[in-house]
């Protein structure tokens, strides 16, 4: 028997291997031709990144970009719209579009592997990341869409998973439940599912953010959070983090798996109080944070138990990231000075 193997070193053209079958007992030759299409199969890790038209998907595909990781990585962007300009912009950056829907994981998993291509395609790693506020979201869906996503991810051979969940006091974090407030709590039920669900089946990182920065955009929700902020910590420090940064804290996870498998980080870049953060603010932008009426802050603390209990939860208690820890493993870590300069100043600049 004779293989002969005509190569191509154009990317995505076909191999032909031509085998002969010299039979002994038959006078002719046989010749098969077998065609492989080299062109759909990859050799990249795939990650897929739920969220990724949104803040906290969307800051890991840019760090992700940032560190070249294309060169060795496939990144998966699930949206619900692939037409979307979201989706196009991400796409023109080198990023697959996958069309998925949390409530459907399965079907989100097969078109993450035609995205793929090949004959056995691989999910390599999986950002977690749900939302508990919008169209036909709650903390019902959020847990129940963050679980389904694990089982997923296990059902379908990932290696390494990422979830987006939310810091609940420092390293008392995986232990504290804190039932007072659903969107914290929702995200402890996830924790536990994914660490219990795992075992020695997938490694995985909980990236846990504090207060976002980035809350304080222009629009008519910034008035009311600044407000339940003011009136609800009073003179209490309050520690933030920048999307940005949490987009950081996650490609480095992925980049760097045997670094951040099996740890719970909580993420801040600052802490300080209302008025502090108000002084800088004005002092950059030129005018003061937007508020509306200290009553309607608290009349709405007292009416959304989502809001009230968190809030309640800062003033007794609060976040606990270790912040100058995060700055020695992330020097680039922004402070809230940093990103009003870098961020806030310009989107308030047009209004």
């Amino acid at each position: 028997m004779l293989i002969i193997l005509y190569f191509s070193s154009t990317k995505g053209t076909l191999i032909d291997i031509d085998v002969t079958d010299n039979r002994p007992d038959q006078s002719s030759t046989h010749f098969k031709t077998i065609h492989l299409d080299t062109g759909s199969m990859s050799t990249k890790k795939a990650i897929l990144i739920t969220g990724a038209t949104g803040k906290q998907g969307g800051a890991t595909i840019d760090a992700l970009l940032d560190a070249g990781a294309t060169s060795a990585y496939d990144l998966l962007a699930v949206t619900r719209s692939p037409e979307s300009p979201s989706a196009k912009k991400l796409e023109s950056r080198g990023v697959k579009i996958v069309k998925g829907d949390l409530n459907d994981i399965s079907g989100l998993f097969a078109n993450a592997k035609r995205a793929i291509g090949g004959v056995d395609p691989k999910i390599w790693g999986v950002l977690g990341v749900q939302v508990f506020m919008g169209k036909g979201a709650s903390v019902h869906t959020e847990e129940s869409q963050g679980k389904a996503l694990v089982d997923g991810a296990l059902a379908n051979g990932v290696e390494f998973f990422v979830y987006a969940s939310v810091d609940r006091g420092g390293l008392k974090s995986y232990d504290n439940e804190l039932p007072e407030v659903p969107h914290f709590r929702s995200k402890y039920n996830i924790e536990h599912h994914l660490v219990d669900q795992s075992k020695d089946r997938m490694s995985w990182t909980i990236l846990r953010p504090v207060f976002f920065m980035d809350n304080i955009v222009p629009g008519s929700a910034t008035k009311l959070t600044a407000t339940m902020w003011k009136a609800g910590l009073k003179e209490k420090p309050l520690q933030l983090i920048a999307i940005k940064d949490i987009g950081w804290f996650a490609a480095q996870a992925f980049l760097n798996p045997d670094k951040y498998s099996g740890r719970g980080l909580s993420l801040a870049g600052d802490s300080l109080t209302f008025a502090e953060a108000n002084a800088t603010f004005s002092r950059k932008v030129g005018h003061e944070i937007p508020t509306t009426f200290g009553p309607v802050g608290k009349a709405v603390m007292k009416l959304v138990p989502e809001f009230g209990g968190m809030f309640r939860w800062f003033y007794a208690s609060g976040y606990d990231a270790d912040i100058q820890a995060l700055k020695r493993e992330h020097p680039g870590l922004l402070s809230w000075s940093d990103w009003v300069e870098q961020e806030a100043k310009h989107l308030w600049a047009s209004k």
